[in-house]
């Protein structure tokens, strides 16, 4: 495998996880919107929003997935 089809995965696992937190958050009548950490589920802050369009983890959770 090559870098590229490593790339290709670790988004199809992340948009999987992102998927299932959203479900869970469903189930638990927890509303999980898109600009939630979909990692922790805490609120990802305005300007990290507006830095990085579509961040998906808030500043912490990002830096533990590195």
């Amino acid at each position: 495998m090559d870098d590229l089809d490593h790339l290709v995965i670790a988004q199809e696992r992340a948009e999987k996880r992102f998927v299932d937190q959203r479900l869970n958050g469903l189930k638990n009548s927890r509303v999980i919107s898109a600009t939630d950490c979909i990692d922790c589920g805490d609120p990802i802050p305005k300007a990290r929003q507006k830095a990085i369009k579509g961040v998906q983890r808030c500043v912490p959770c990002q830096s533990l997935s590195e």
